[in-house]
């Protein structure tokens, strides 16, 4: 992977052209490179449909994005990095239900006196996502979560797909909402590049 043809790529094109040659379609660079696969297009759609069934997830709602889908992060954080051991899997799952779920319950401990700091969630509700890491373990809702994506989830996962990195799940209001955001990452990642010329 020639970083320094991505990085003149990225300076010299618009945002929508970005994120349509790097973050739209199947080609997914974790099926196809990382885990070699010949026919990574039809392994992405299996693997698809494994988080659909299990997580209760419609197969249109989910997503690969980040280091994994491009092989390298768009991240203006990270510099181009490249996928490493220690990275995680971007999974975006679009399900307005599912957001707005999870938002009325931690608005309702919130209200309850029960959360102090929000200042990060707040700004991912902001900009119509949430980020389960970050939710607070003993709402409801998240620990049916867990039962969803337990520990039988990820062994499927590792032996049936060969993941074995971590999934960072992010539950996005909308598709309007995943572009804005990962749009705005590579809107502030070409201005740090087209400093550093």
């Amino acid at each position: 992977m020639d970083i320094d043809k991505i990085r003149k790529e990225i300076i010299e094109s618009d945002t929508d052209t970005i994120f349509r040659n790097y973050l739209n379609g199947n080609d997914v660079w974790y099926f196809k490179v990382f885990l070699g696969d010949r026919d990574y297009s039809s392994k992405y759609d299996e693997f698809k449909r494994y988080v659909n069934n299990k997580l209760k997830i419609r197969f249109n709602e989910i997503a690969i994005f980040g280091s994994a889908k491009c092989g390298f992060s768009l991240s203006p954080d990270n510099n181009l990095s490249l996928f490493r051991e220690e990275s995680d899997i971007d999974l975006a799952l679009v399900s307005r239900d599912l957001y707005m779920e999870f938002w009325d319950q931690y608005l309702k401990k919130l209200y309850r006196g029960e959360i102090v700091n929000y200042n990060k969630f707040a700004k991912g509700i902001f900009r119509k996502f949430i980020e389960l890491d970050q939710f607070p373990e003993d709402i409801f809702l998240y620990q049916e979560w867990e039962k969803l994506a337990d520990a039988e989830f990820y062994q499927h996962l590792q032996f049936e797909f060969g993941i074995s990195h971590d999934i960072n799940y992010r539950i996005f209001e909308s598709w309007d909402a995943v572009e804005n955001y990962y749009k705005a990452g590579i809107s502030e990642l070409k201005r740090k590049l087209e400093v550093n010329i």
